[in-house]
């Protein structure tokens, strides 16, 4: 029974190294992902597309866990520089 148990671990032991090769070599001999180049917008050039507008006006109500607070916000925040 002990010598079946180390055949069998044995033939599985080599097609898991055998199976990890194989994942190693078609992850280098891939080479990512392809996207389309994202064409660069600079300010010299026209706007050929519709404005996007944002609102939170649309998001329904929301069941708070507890009382609104100053730092609860409806529709998401935003901050940057202006």
């Amino acid at each position: 029974m002990d010598s079946a148990m180390v055949g069998i671990g044995v033939v599985v032991t080599v097609i898991c190294v055998v199976m990890v090769v194989l994942c190693v070599v078609s992850m280098m001999l891939s080479s990512g992902p392809k996207y389309p180049k994202v064409q660069e917008y600079t300010l010299d050039q026209a706007w050929t597309r519709q404005p996007l507008l944002f609102s939170a006006t649309e998001i329904e109500p929301m069941a708070l866990p507890h009382h609104a607070g100053p730092t609860d916000t409806d529709g998401g925040s935003a901050s940057g520089k202006w």
